[in-house]
């Protein structure tokens, strides 16, 4: 097969990809790579895919985070999720600052969903709350202020 016809079908590939949804940089050449194209060709077709902007890892950035803090996801878990995604840290940190989350409000709504309204009856009950919050990717200062409205029933 020569290069033009490899380029056209890695053209094809990375434009079904698209269609599907938004991808970063780092994913397409992944699953470009997976299917067997060169490195070479890879990187012409992304290339001309973020020139025509079609391809735009700001974009990308940005449905990804609103779509981590929809699903409840915390700071810690965003972060370590966003490395491997192909996010650079200063994309996320544009992407956070554009959406402005309340953390503390979003543990807290974490917390209800998974756990009711009512706090912990017990040190034990307590403790497995605070582990699935810090497994949502919580701080422990975010999980202290959800646990202290929950407690109180005349936050809200």
């Amino acid at each position: 097969m020569s290069d033009s016809d490899e380029q056209v079908q890695a053209n094809e590939v990375l434009l079904r990809l698209l269609g599907r949804r938004e991808h970063s940089v780092r994913e397409l050449e992944q699953k470009l790579s997976q299917r067997g194209f060169t490195a070479s060709i890879i990187r012409v077709v992304i290339n001309e895919a973020i020139a025509r902007g079609w391809q735009s890892d700001e974009r990308y950035a940005e449905l990804w985070t609103r779509h981590c803090l929809q699903r409840g996801d915390g700071i810690n878990k965003i972060k370590a999720s966003a490395n491997i995604k192909g996010i650079s840290a200063e994309l996320l940190e544009q992407a956070l600052a554009a959406e402005e989350p309340d953390w503390a409000g979003l543990c807290f709504v974490r917390l209800c969903k998974k756990f009711g309204p009512e706090p912990p009856a017990t040190p034990k009950d307590r403790d497995r709350r605070i582990r699935h919050l810090l497994q949502r990717g919580f701080t422990y200062s975010d999980i202290k202020q959800a646990l202290e409205r929950q407690s109180d029933p005349l936050a809200d």
